[in-house]
């Protein structure tokens, strides 16, 4: 059972994260955890108004850096990603 412990984390992938706790949401100053990258520009948005603007970004959107799983990952993990 050991063994296969450690084979597991072995196998594990570390995700390398984009933004972090300087990069700060367009619409309120919360920490950004999406990225939207459209012709005109960039845009940082909070897990919250990412969501709230969700499809009219898209029509904005050439590419869309999503990182909000990394708040329920560093609870579980209970670490910084800093």
């Amino acid at each position: 059972m050991n063994m296969m412990a450690e084979k597991v984390k072995e196998d594990k992938v570390e995700k390398q994260y984009i933004l972090g706790p300087i990069d700060r949401c367009d619409s309120c100053s919360a920490e950004a955890l999406v990225l939207v990258k459209g012709v005109n520009g960039e845009l940082f948005f909070c897990g919250h108004h990412y969501a709230k603007h969700e499809t009219a970004l898209a029509k904005f959107a050439y590419e869309v850096v999503d990182e909000r799983s990394k708040l329920i990952q560093d609870r579980i993990k209970d670490e910084d990603y800093v």
